[in-house]
């Protein structure tokens, strides 16, 4: 069996991370299936993917403004108005094109989108009956963005039962849908035992945006106890301030790329602080850490954390109180915890079955002309 998964870009993002996730369920269920990830941007013209991604990272960076405010008028509108309507531009055809070419030349039994965009060219060639491959989209959000391709997708692996329905609502077949939640890497799959340690995860270092200067002066600036430990990816920068601060309760961390040892600190964690992104919030959710966010980018984490916050999933921290104050309120008092522990309980049960029970499913259903 060949597969094809199709992320966007290739710096680290929760696209990849979905794909890696997805590629390793693939991998436990059928261990010979022949899986190849293909960045489209790079596949059509290499250097159009760093020009692409480093004016997307500056945008959201320097004008985080105007970003969401594009974000909301073209890629996302929460009745869906634009979902079926989604234009197709001179560059998507030439994109369509090349993907059909891709299609065409590795002849795969399946494509996997963990993006909107490769989705978006892939339902246009469906509806056309350009090709007849069937297509999956893995959500990697808390909400489905216009962009997603939809009726002319084979599969959809939702994370959550308030996205089947909108996708019901907008004439997807209930049979395609399914509520497997956002995915996580198998590793992360096991609950969060409480242990004798008292620190704080704060990620969202590795690309430097968001607001933990801030965050991090307010900490130093009062008794802490709790370690806090940064995760600072690749942020260099980061990692010198948190050094420069000499407070033996902020720690920053390095880049790692072992996921048993990032697994070891949310054991580890009493709670994290972090950006509403979609993996990292569902990695946590699924070790039952409580989660508290400062900020969100613009665009989807501003979508996500609207989501979570009115699933009352997260925390958000507010400038009127120490933020270890607000932290200590959740995790040292067992109510609190244990009614956050109920809505999550209820959040899960929405899961229809798991990633692997969905992909056996959907192998099964067409084995007669796939070799499992």
């Amino acid at each position: 069996m060949k597969i094809i998964v199709l992320p966007l870009f290739r710096l680290s993002s929760g696209h990849h991370k979905a794909a890696e996730a997805v590629i390793e369920h693939i991998s436990m269920v059928c261990p010979e299936a022949n899986i190849q990830t293909v960045d489209i941007l790079s596949y059509c013209h290499e250097s159009l993917e760093s020009v692409v991604s480093k004016m997307y990272m500056q945008w959201i960076s320097k004008k985080p403004e105007s970003y969401s405010k594009f974000y909301k008028s073209f890629i996302y509108t929460p009745d869906g108005r634009r979902s079926n309507q989604m234009p197709l531009h001179v560059w998507d055809k030439y994109f369509e094109f090349r993907l059909a070419r891709l299609i065409e030349k590795e002849r795969p039994d399946y494509i996997i989108c963990t993006h909107s965009y490769p989705s978006k060219l892939l339902n246009h060639l469906k509806r056309q009956q350009k090709i007849t491959v069937p297509v999956i989209n893995v959500y990697t959000d808390f909400f489905v963005s216009d962009v997603w391709g939809k009726r002319g997708i084979d599969y959809h692996f939702v994370p959550h039962l308030e996205a089947k329905k909108w996708l019901i609502r907008l004439g997807v077949s209930a049979s395609r849908i399914y509520v497997t939640g956002i995915p996580i890497h198998p590793s992360f799959a096991t609950g969060h035992a409480r242990t004798k340690h008292r620190s704080i995860l704060i990620a969202g270092g590795n690309s430097g945006l968001g607001q933990l200067e801030k965050l991090l002066q307010h900490l130093n600036e009062r008794k802490l106890s709790y370690t806090y430990k940064v995760l600072c990816g690749h942020n260099e920068k980061l990692r010198t301030q948190i050094e420069l601060l000499k407070n033996p309760r902020i720690k920053a961390l390095p880049y790692m790329s072992s996921r048993e040892e990032m697994n070891r600190f949310y054991e580890e964690a009493s709670a994290i602080i972090t950006k509403p992104g979609g993996i990292t919030v569902s990695e946590v959710l699924e070790k039952e850490l409580p989660v508290f966010i400062s900020g969100a980018l613009p665009g989807q984490e501003e979508f996500n954390a609207d989501y979570l916050k009115k699933r009352e999933l997260i925390y958000e921290l507010t400038d009127d109180l120490p933020i270890e104050q607000q932290i200590t309120a959740i995790i040292d008092s067992d109510i609190e915890r244990g009614k956050w522990k109920k809505r999550l309980h209820q959040y899960s049960l929405e899961k229809e079955q798991n990633l692997t029970t969905t992909l056996l499913s959907i192998f099964g259903k067409n084995s007669s002309s796939v070799p499992l």
